[in-house]
């Protein structure tokens, strides 16, 4: 991107899996940084910007937020305050249909260059973490099936995986009357690769200073293993009409179940058949030409969207795709249970820290802030040591 106009607006639009949590998170948790080097994250929130996400896809209802209404136009007018570069970044900005995206990049005025993103990976990895990311969302569909439906729907290009991993079509859709130099593909770099290289990709595009920013406490979507992910399929089909979804279902299985306890326990990977392993190089080698033939500006290079099959096929489900055994699922559920209820203890001893640092801070301000802050500085509780030795003496 060139600096010749004075206003630009960046739409990361997604798509899904694709490293787009990390780099949400770099930029948000360092939004001051990325403000000083002329990018800013227009209003308050990224859930500001998954509002907006729902609006201009017509989703601004319930059992949705009523907030959502309008978000999308207050997030135009705030970007249009900045007089460089906003970045209005969520992935599923990716499902929205031709008329959708239409409206949301002919929303900016006459002095604004909108840019389209679309980060993309391979869809050898995105046909896994699709799944899973379904399975983290109440679905109760096997792996196998999952992928059945994906190959079946393949042709037409119609269901939710397609509508979001379908790159060349994300684009037509939201490249639609921008010039091609103004629509920008950012490829996932190979597994291998050095964890930052998205980040320096993506940032190079923005024109940011990528070295200036911290990476190391930004995490991907975490990933379950195969006896983790099939366990958490159960419990979905056991909660029945429980902890729905939109409702509590994300901050309590997703965030707390999925995310802190069973990501962090070692699992069996998610292995496809030979047949479609090569159905994934297939399908990711036909994007990669329908990118290269649509012009649009790709930072880093297509050939990270296609798929080694042979390295692939080393590590393939040898015959058919099987389930964990019940006896080992049983092991497992007893450990993510007992984990599950550290989390719980460690979760409530912060609730109760909590609630005496409120009712120190309103007996007695002064104080409690001055405590909290030299906890936080070794100068200030080496100051506070000295004062209290002081004190003592006299």
């Amino acid at each position: 991107m060139t600096d010749v106009v004075r206003q630009r607006a960046v739409l990361h639009v997604g798509s899904p899996k694709t490293g787009t949590t990390f780099l949400q998170q770099v930029l948000w948790s360092q939004r001051g940084l990325a403000e000083r080097q002329g990018v800013r994250l227009p209003l308050d929130s990224f859930n500001d910007h998954y509002l907006a996400s729902l609006d201009i896809r017509g989703l601004a209802r319930p059992p949705h937020p009523a907030r959502a209404q309008g978000m999308w136009a207050r997030l135009v007018s705030d970007s249009e305050r900045w007089p460089r570069t906003s970045v209005i970044s969520h992935e599923l900005f990716a499902a929205a249909d031709a008329t959708q995206a239409k409206r949301a990049t002919s929303s900016f005025g006459p002095g604004t260059e909108v840019h389209v993103v679309l980060t993309a990976r391979d869809l050898l990895r995105q046909l896994s973490a699709e799944w899973q990311e379904h399975i983290k969302h109440r679905s109760q569909v096997r792996f196998e099936e999952f992928v059945s439906s994906v190959r079946k729907e393949s042709a037409s290009r119609k269901g939710w995986f397609w509508l979001v991993q379908d790159y060349v079509g994300v684009l037509e859709r939201w490249g639609a009357g921008l010039p091609s130099s103004q629509v920008h593909v950012v490829t996932v770099p190979p597994s291998g690769a050095p964890q930052t290289l998205l980040w320096e990709r993506f940032a190079g595009l923005l024109g940011l200073d990528a070295a200036s920013f911290d990476t190391s406490g930004s995490r991907t979507n975490t990933s379950l293993g195969l006896e983790q992910a099939e366990l958490l399929r159960r419990v979905n089909a056991a909660l029945g009409d429980r902890l729905p979804l939109p409702g509590p279902y994300p901050g309590i299985v997703k965030d707390v179940l999925a995310h802190r306890v069973m990501a962090a326990r070692a699992g069996s990977p998610l292995r496809l058949t030979t047949a479609d392993i090569e159905f994934a190089a297939e399908e990711s080698r036909r994007l990669a030409d329908g990118l290269a033939a649509a012009g649009v500006d790709v930072v880093g290079s297509l050939d990270d969207l296609l798929v080694d099959v042979d390295a692939a096929e080393t590590d393939a489900a040898a015959e058919g795709y099987e389930l964990p055994p019940d006896a080992e699922l049983l092991e497992e559920s007893v450990q993510v249970l007992a984990d599950l209820l550290v989390d719980v203890a460690a979760t409530a001893q912060r609730d109760r820290e909590s609630v005496a640092l409120g009712e120190a801070v309103r007996a007695n301000p002064v104080e409690t802030a001055a405590r909290e802050l030299a906890a936080r500085h070794p100068s200030l509780r080496r100051a506070q040591r000295a004062v209290r030795r002081l004190r003592e003496r006299r």
